[in-house]
């Protein structure tokens, strides 16, 4: 399989996530599926409370693309199961 690793990578608000990292004690390096922010309304304001950045094996896109390949942008977001197999690692759902 090709490298997936992004050259470049986000800024979502003031956090600059890199484009890959090798967590400590790995072996592999992981790339930068998605990042953004967490807001909570508190006392009728919008407040920002965390981002974060969601990294990724290179395996994990031949694991999505079994189930997933072919499928639209707004059916990806508005997909729960889209979103549960990515963070379990796993194709559990039917589609």
């Amino acid at each position: 399989m090709a490298n997936l690793l992004s050259s470049t990578g986000v800024q979502v608000e003031t956090i600059t996530f890199p484009p890959h990292v090798k967590p400590p004690g790995a072996t592999n390096t992981l790339f930068l599926g998605g990042a953004g922010v967490r807001c909570m309304e508190i006392e009728s304001k919008l407040v920002k409370i965390s981002g974060i950045g969601v990294y990724l094996e290179d395996k994990a896109i031949q694991s999505l693309a079994a189930t997933w390949k072919g499928k639209g942008v707004e059916e990806l977001q508005d997909s729960e199961d889209f979103f549960k197999d990515i963070i379990n690692g796993l194709n559990e759902h039917t589609v």
